[in-house]
């Protein structure tokens, strides 16, 4: 039997420079929108530091600035959801995943099949001559995958997934306008030649069709057919949750990384799923979630686009 494989919880990580300078360029290019930007070294929700050292008064009134952004940010977030504005369009309040906790969890999908989890995959039947893990193996993150970002806003995830796993196809989509506009508009500065930390065979990796972006309703998209679906959903209300259940109840995935619990997709109407999972994800805000890994309850085949 295959020795157990997980990232191991503290340990350090390393990042592909690629996509570094990727989360880079678009902390800059949508940094009026997010006001939190990835290079940032969050040591608490209130304590973060440049990755520099710098702590001169320039630096220090940046950080009050930045922290005082953050409040407002959740602030009008709840205002709006309460107000009954567009309840799919409030989904910044809580910031973005780190680059470092997408990898980790990169590392994990890839290596599912063998790795030390909270809750035993679901039974197979037997097949002479391989081990449990093989059997499983569908649903390992490889470069044969399909992955899609259910509320991708600005693509680094998308992009991560494409250049990190190197995914047969990697695709986000987007319910805001102007956040797939602004997505849409760095893959085609990536692909253009100047970014000195893109290399050829990263261009390769998020270019279309291989990497789509797509800015529409997801609830309406139709099946995923995809064998990797992730989804920040943590500010999706339930009925976009149920609405959402629905379609992933047509679709033939392998493995769903979500940030509610099982418990509730179950009550909303989400079927023939075994949480398998969790994992501490890290925000650019300072915060902590937990993300919950399902696995398909009964073999499907991997998804394809």
């Amino acid at each position: 039997e295959d020795a157990p494989v997980t990232p191991t919880k503290g340990a350090p990580v390393r990042v592909d420079a690629a996509v570094k300078g990727v989360y880079r360029y678009i902390d800059k290019k949508t940094y009026l929108d997010w006001g939190l930007t990835s290079d940032w070294s969050v040591e608490g929700p209130r304590k973060r530091r440049s990755i520099g050292g710098d702590d001169d008064v320039a630096a220090k009134r940046e950080r009050e600035e930045a922290d005082g952004d953050d409040a407002r940010r959740a602030k009008k977030a709840k205002t709006a959801t309460e107000e009954g504005e567009d309840e799919n369009a409030a989904s910044e309040g809580y910031g973005e995943m780190t680059e470092g906790s997408i990898e980790r969890l990169l590392q994990l999908l890839q290596g599912l099949s063998s790795a030390d989890l909270d809750a035993p995959l679901p039974v197979r039947t037997p097949v002479k001559g391989k081990s449990m893990s093989e059997m499983w193996a569908d649903l390992n993150l490889c470069e044969d995958s399909t992955f899609i970002d259910v509320g991708s806003g600005y693509g680094k995830v998308v992009f991560h997934a494409a250049l990190s796993a190197k995914v047969a196809k990697s695709v986000g989509i987007e319910y805001v306008p102007s956040r797939a506009q602004k997505a849409s508009e760095v893959q085609a500065e990536l692909l253009n030649g100047d970014r000195a930390f893109m290399t050829d065979e990263g261009r390769e990796l998020v270019s279309p069709p291989r990497c789509e972006l797509e800015q529409g309703d997801a609830t309406t998209r139709g099946a995923f057919k995809f064998s990797h679906i992730y989804m920040y959903d943590r500010v999706f209300n339930e009925k976009t949750l149920a609405l959402l259940a629905k379609q992933l109840n047509r679709s033939n995935f392998q493995v769903l990384v979500t940030y509610q619990r099982v418990e509730l997709w179950r009550r909303l109407g989400l079927r023939n799923v075994e949480h398998v999972h969790s994992f501490t994800m890290r925000t650019t805000g300072g915060q902590n979630f937990k993300a919950y890994i399902f696995v398909k309850g009964a073999y499907g085949g991997a998804g394809a686009a």
